[in-house]
């Protein structure tokens, strides 16, 4: 008996529901498998599983246990595929974590690519708060740049650049006079995103700033989009963020020389003593999209 073989063999347990179904999967037999969670119940001193001759019910602690060792057993794994494979037989789970207008309107067009590239890589997409520090439970942490973050915990590359930009439907802006100036902007409902009221003020490129108002905010982008594709009102969105509904002509440019400045994506990823094969395939994944000018 050894720690590893047991902690699978309880994990695997846990994951099928049945010890007959967790030992097929194992190529080993049911008494095999209740011997090795004996082991582990005795060595621990306490009791994972409940079990009856129809059921099987983790106790407390054992739910705790399946948490933590369903990662590391998951971690070790990855450790040993990254020391001994070649990337394009790299396997495993890849956990990233990104603001909700990132993966959801920028990731998602690329993620079908990678795994073609890659299909032994499962994706676990993860948002997070725009701002946040990054979180060591992830492979990867996408964000603007982050000024406080651990540079001894943490290695950071740059992604792509970015900048935003004012985009309506055109529904919103038929039957309006046409928008020549920025001042002009100040005149118009903007749809706001954030949670600090129905006013906002921003700056843009040539020192222009402008105090926007609104009657609609958001911390959600896809309401945001939403909201400006029915003719609420003017969004300030990157052209990725938009460019489905720009392709369709549901929202088009207001303004396209005027610009919020340059903006860069980071990816963030923690220091560990194996390689970080999966994450680094990614990065550069995206780094490639970035200079074929896919990102922006």
């Amino acid at each position: 008996m050894d720690w590893i073989t047991c902690t699978n063999s309880f994990v695997m347990v846990v994951n099928e529901g049945s010890l007959a179904q967790a030992a097929t999967k194992l190529n080993t037999s049911s008494s095999a498998l209740s011997k090795r969670l004996s082991w582990l119940e005795k060595q621990l001193g306490v009791q994972l599983l409940k079990r009856t001759t129809r059921s099987l019910t983790m106790t407390d602690a054992g739910r705790l246990f399946y948490q933590r060792s369903a990662r590391l057993l998951d971690d070790w794994h990855q450790m040993l595929a990254e020391t001994t494979s070649t990337y394009g037989e790299v396997s495993g789970v890849l956990r990233i974590g990104a603001p909700l207008a990132t993966g959801s309107r920028l990731l998602v067009n690329y993620l079908a690519e990678f795994t073609q590239s890659y299909p032994n890589i499962q994706i676990e997409l993860h948002t997070i708060t725009p701002g946040q520090l990054p979180d060591l439970n992830l492979d990867l942490f996408i964000s603007k740049e982050l000024a406080d973050f651990n540079s001894s915990s943490y290695i950071a590359t740059k992604l792509f650049s970015f900048q935003t930009g004012f985009y309506a439907a055109p529904a919103y802006l038929d039957g309006k006079p046409a928008i020549e100036s920025p001042e002009q902007l100040i005149q118009h409902n903007c749809l706001l995103f954030g949670s600090h009221g129905h006013e906002q003020e921003h700056l843009f490129e040539n020192d222009i700033r402008l105090r926007l108002k609104g009657n609609f905010t958001t911390q959600n982008p896809e309401a945001l989009v939403a909201a400006a594709v029915a003719g609420m009102g003017i969004i300030l969105a990157s052209a990725n963020t938009v460019k489905r509904e720009l392709s369709k002509g549901l929202l088009v440019p207001v303004l396209p020389g005027l610009k919020q400045p340059l903006l860069s994506a980071y990816a963030y990823y923690p220091k560990l003593e194996f390689n970080h094969v999966k994450t680094k395939l990614f990065i550069d994944f995206i780094k490639a999209k970035a200079a074929a000018g896919n990102l922006r």
